[in-house]
């Protein structure tokens, strides 16, 4: 479609494009009736004027307003013509038929039910949908491949708004701006004669000067005009002067073609420049040339632009003032190269003339300080397709001048992680970490005395680890600190290389934990003919485990490395086993005895060290006696001694003594009945949520605050490992009842309280003083009687001691056996059975009843 002229109005411009519609929608009725498909939109409309059309935006709007034969969609011409349009134009062509942009939003979404009544007319629509929706997932499919690829440099500058880039209008107008049709001209007379006269230049490029006359002044530039009126006042009228200002300016029509994303003809103010139409066309398109922008005028090329010269330099000199009918042309984007890396700025960038790498990288910001301009590599794809990779120094002059080529990409190489001169400082020293590596540098030129070293810190022993230059595995080696200091710069002060780390051990720490990394290391580094550099201690040594085998290790060596013998070795006792493989290839072991007072044993790959330990030997163990004894506190015991042994070095009990209701508990008890409460809770919490999810008949909700109260009731329950001895009959038959005692053994010995405990389903639990005419059920009597839910036929009672009564039920409270004592306890149970929505909480009450008898019989006596 022929471009419109430039004074058509908008009117009639829509009506021309009117015009040719119907007359088109009419020949082709003759031969075939249809609609203009929406694929076809799809690909000639901008996406922000088609999101318009399909939400009955602007040609909806504004067609429907102008002419009710438009009703149909709108004709190829027409859209075209309102690609061409600028912004301002599709504004000025919407207010002239009446129509408000700012509501197009407010009437698509009220107007949407009525299009797609109007669209539901013809099933042709229904593919046309099918359609839209293919081509925009194939559009965002094209986006994704897009932004995998870099982006061209420079791109990112037509990003923000375009109105930010607008020329401006209220600056001084240059002397050199050429004026033409449409330009104010505001001309101040004054001496004899003051007046003030605002002339617009007519179409012919003249002003009608009152008293004066024409004057033609088009195409004069602005410091020829104010000449020219200064001279034409003067000489025609006498006393007068002229003082010539510039007012409104023209706009202009230019055209901006070519690789932009709304190519077409632009009204731009007339002091617009390249860059200012440029950004009305909405920008360069991602295959457009930022470097070869082209201003034509009469069909010649006046100026080239590179927008490179703005963007990297700040240079505006080819970003040329514009005249009407020019036109700028945007061609296709020449060669270009990425470059990744360590660079200040990566991206793609286009060549121009410059096409070697240097100029490249002085696009690309430089290098960073972290790069390795050694190291450059370029992928190129050659003649038949396949890819290249050459290698470059950047940092001789060959390397600046390689020639880049379409398509090329360059890759900076950055500095490695590693430092080549460090030493590094490891384990008990008060500043670990790297120091600096020169030639000759010794140990006790970084830690020069043993006060750079923390307190508790083994001096008589220290790791070296390195690297071989020549094969570059880890190798070890021990030293002495100690010796170090007193003996500086020599053999026994080791030199150390690059990469070396120290490892200082202290007197606590676990060593094999230290070194678990330089073993995995020597494991790994280890062959089919090398043995693992590893070596095993056990026995009766401070820190066994794994150590490197380090060179010339030996068994005095590995001991002083594993921190030294414990008491419990066996005198200088000790065995290595070592296994090697025979030459038919099987595995000889050998067990090799061993004087650790002899000359010491060299050690072989894979060798364990036993340190044998003296024959029953057991570490110090301890009892504790409480309550009523002559002399209570710890007591050391020996393997086999007893309680009577220990109660006799104690002094005996007192006369306040009461041993019927002593409390005997022994450590491997309270520890399983900790574990056996952490069990109960884990599953308490479970059974509670249960029971709160439970909605059958017969269940009852738990309060929250009941869960609470009983889980912190069994937070609070402290085991006691309590056993069940008979005191009295140890003391009276020791060679019959006593028992030997362990490590962490407790006795309690309370002292006589008159006292019985009435605890469980009664109305009052309490003690009561002990009447030896009392029966248990007198005693429960006195708590007030059993309550509703008590199980009357299980009561039991308690012993002081810690043993459990339980009589037939026949004869319950006829039991003259063995009565009520001072101590005992009466427990009245729950009645689980008739309390079903009590589950849980009966389940836990049995438990946390048996966990506090012990301390209730105590607390009794």
């Amino acid at each position: 479609m022929p471009l419109l002229p430039t004074k058509l109005g908008a009117n009639a411009a829509l009506n021309y494009d009117t015009k040719k519609a119907t007359a088109a929608a009419q020949h082709d009725g003759s031969q075939k009736q249809s609609k203009p498909s929406m694929p076809f939109l799809m690909k000639i409309i901008p996406n922000s004027v088609y999101r318009l059309i399909r939400s009955s935006a602007f040609f909806a709007a504004v067609i429907s307003a102008s002419s009710a034969t438009l009703a149909q969609m709108p004709s190829p011409g027409q859209i075209a013509q309102l690609k061409s349009m600028s912004p301002a134009q599709q504004q000025a062509l919407a207010k002239s038929v009446g129509v408000d942009i700012g509501n197009i939003g407010k009437q698509a979404s009220n107007n949407q039910p009525n299009l797609s009544e109007n669209a539901s007319n013809t099933t042709a629509n229904d593919s046309a949908q099918t359609e839209i929706v293919d081509a925009s997932e194939q559009k965002n499919a094209d986006a994704k491949v897009k932004e995998s690829r870099s982006r061209i440099f420079g791109l990112s500058l037509f990003q923000g708004d375009p109105n930010s880039f607008n020329p401006a209008t209220n600056v001084p107008v240059p002397s050199d701006y050429v004026v033409g049709p449409g330009d104010n001209i505001v001309i101040q007379l004054y001496g004899k004669e003051n007046a003030t006269y605002p002339f617009t230049i007519n179409r012919e490029g003249q002003v009608q000067f009152p008293n004066i006359g024409p004057v033609t002044l088009a195409g004069m530039t602005f410091s020829k005009v104010q000449e020219l009126v200064d001279t034409t006042v003067a000489e025609r009228m006498v006393g007068v002067k002229a003082s010539t200002t510039m007012g409104a300016l023209r706009t202009i029509r230019v055209f901006v073609l070519g690789e932009v994303k709304r190519p077409g003809s632009f009204t731009v103010g007339s002091l617009a420049t390249m860059t200012n139409a440029i950004f009305a066309s909405g920008g360069i398109t991602d295959v457009g040339s930022l470097r070869n922008i082209q201003l034509k005028r009469g069909g010649k090329t006046i100026t080239e632009m590179d927008l490179y010269e703005l963007l990297l330099s700040g240079n505006t000199k080819t970003d040329s003032r514009l005249l009407p009918g020019d036109v700028i042309f945007v061609p296709p984007v020449g060669t270009t190269a990425e470059i990744t890396g360590s660079i200040n700025r990566p991206a793609r960038y286009e060549l121009k003339d410059a096409k070697n790498l240097a100029a490249l990288v002085k696009m690309a910001g430089g290098l960073t300080n972290t790069s390795h301009a050694a190291q450059v590599s370029i992928t190129r794809v050659n003649a038949i397709g396949e890819r290249s990779l050459f290698n470059v120094d950047l940092t001789k002059a060959s390397g600046k001048a390689f020639k880049l080529q379409d398509g090329d990409q360059v890759s900076i190489g950055g500095a490695l992680d590693y430092i080549n001169n460090q030493i590094t400082v490891k384990g008990s020293a008060k500043r670990p970490g790297l120091y600096s590596w020169h030639q000759g540098i010794r140990f006790s030129d970084i830690i020069s005395t043993p006060y750079e070293v923390m307190p508790g810190t083994d001096i008589d022993v220290a790791l070296l680890q390195s690297m071989s230059p020549e094969t570059g595995r880890i190798e070890t080696r021990l030293f002495s600190p100690s010796t170090a200091w007193s003996h500086p710069n020599s053999e026994h002060d080791p030199v150390l290389n690059g990469y070396d780390e120290v490892i200082l051990f202290d007197l606590s720490s676990d060593r094999p934990t230290m070194l678990a990394q330089t073993t995995d290391l020597l494991r790994q580094q280890s062959r089919f003919q090398e043995r693992e550099q590893v070596v095993f201690i056990t026995g009766s040594i401070k820190f066994p485990g794994n150590y490197p085998l380090t060179t010339n290790m030996n068994t005095e060596s590995l001991i002083e490395l594993a921190g030294g013998l414990t008491e419990s070795a066996y005198g200088s006792n000790g065995e290595i086993t070592r296994y090697e493989i025979s030459d038919e290839l099987q595995r000889i072991v050998m067990h090799i005895n061993v004087n650790l007072q002899d000359e010491p044993r060299a050690l072989h790959p894979g060798d364990t060290l036993n340190i044998k330990q003296v024959p029953l030997w057991k570490k110090r163990e301890t009892v504790t006696l409480k309550g009523e004894v002559m002399f209570p506190g710890p007591y050391t015991i020996l393997p086999g001694e007893t309680l009577m042994d220990v109660l006799t070095r104690a002094g005996g009990l007192t006369p306040y003594a009461y041993p019927l209701g002593a409390v005997f508990s022994r450590k491997e008890l309270r520890e399983l009945e900790q574990q056996r409460l952490n069990e109960l809770r884990s599953k308490l919490e479970a059974d509670i949520a249960v029971g709160n999810t439970e909605t059958s008949v017969g269940k009852k909700e738990l309060e929250a605050e009941d869960t609470k109260a009983l889980l912190e009731k069994i937070e609070r329950t402290k085991p006691l490992g309590r056993m069940v001895i008979d005191l009295p009959l140890v003391l009276e038959t020791p060679e019959v009842s006593d028992f030997p005692l362990e490590d962490g053994d407790e006795l309690i010995i309370p002292r006589y309280k008159p006292s019985v405990t009435v605890i469980g389903e009664v109305q009052y639990p309490t003690s009561h003083f002990f009447d030896n005419k009392l029966s248990t059920k007198q005693y429960i009597k006195r708590s007030g009687g059993t309550k509703k839910h008590a199980d009357t036929d299980r009561i039991y009672i308690v012993k002081a001691n810690g043993r459990v009564i339980e009589p037939a039920r026949s004869n319950w409270f006829r039991v003259k056996s063995e009565g009520i004592e001072p101590g005992d306890t009466i427990v009245v149970p729950l009645d689980t059975e008739s309390l079903d929505g009590l589950e849980i909480w009966s389940k836990t009450t049995q438990i946390l009843y048996q966990a506090a008898l012990g301390a209730a019989a105590v607390g009794s006596l």
